[in-house]
């Protein structure tokens, strides 16, 4: 069973800042001090490497913000791929890529080829391969579309069904990339990040 001491310490810490007694305040002020503390230690664990970054900031800052946040992304999928890899390799599927399209495929029933391929920004080739290892594979099969002969349409099978169902078990199992981040901190990551995937996707023009 959890214990309330620490919260109620931090009631007391909140109060005696002269905060209002009210209980919405006082999530904000958790929330807030949380934040303060996690920005309080936010430099890169290689001096080096932070210092390049600090070096090669833009007079407003924004150009290292923008820099840093794209190498903590991408970090942050390498450590999903490197968390995810045996889930898709016991599910037979090779790759994130694979398992993107599978699902593409599954919740549109049907689609074409191109897609499934542009849905998981991928380019041309990588996701024709990709589709090609899995119809030999059996987890997906081609038609050639009625109202289009020049295209061919892709759908699932009862294998790749089967494959995404072992995909998705295995997921619920994996290590957590979002870590201890609580509930507030977690919805507040998903709607940046939802946020910046909007704006991408319409610059580029593709679909979600």
């Amino acid at each position: 069973m959890p214990s309330y001491l620490p919260l109620i310490a931090q009631w007391e810490t909140y109060l005696a800042e002269g905060e209002a007694e009210s209980l919405e305040h006082f999530a904000l002020w958790i929330l807030k001090n949380r934040q303060q503390s996690r920005q309080a230690g936010s430099a890169l664990p290689d001096p080096d490497l932070q210092g390049y970054f600090d070096q090669n900031t833009a007079a407003d800052g924004f150009g290292y913000l923008g820099s840093e946040a794209a190498y903590m992304i991408g970090r942050l999928y390498k450590f999903v791929r490197l968390y995810t890899k045996p889930v898709f390799q016991a599910a037979g599927l090779g790759s994130s890529d694979e398992f993107g399209i599978l699902a593409h495929v599954d919740r549109c029933g049907e689609c074409t080829k191109k897609s499934a391929i542009e849905d998981n920004l991928m380019d041309t080739t990588t996701g024709i391969d990709a589709i090609r290892r899995m119809i030999k594979k059996g987890l997906l099969e081609e038609k050639i579309n009625e109202q289009d002969r020049r295209e061919r349409l892709i759908s699932i099978t009862p294998a790749g069904k089967d494959a995404l169902t072992k995909t998705y078990g295995g997921l619920a199992s994996t290590q957590d990339v979002l870590a201890d981040l609580g509930s507030e901190e977690r919805q507040q990551l998903v709607d940046l990040l939802r946020t910046l995937d909007e704006f991408h996707s319409k610059m580029n023009g593709s679909g979600t």
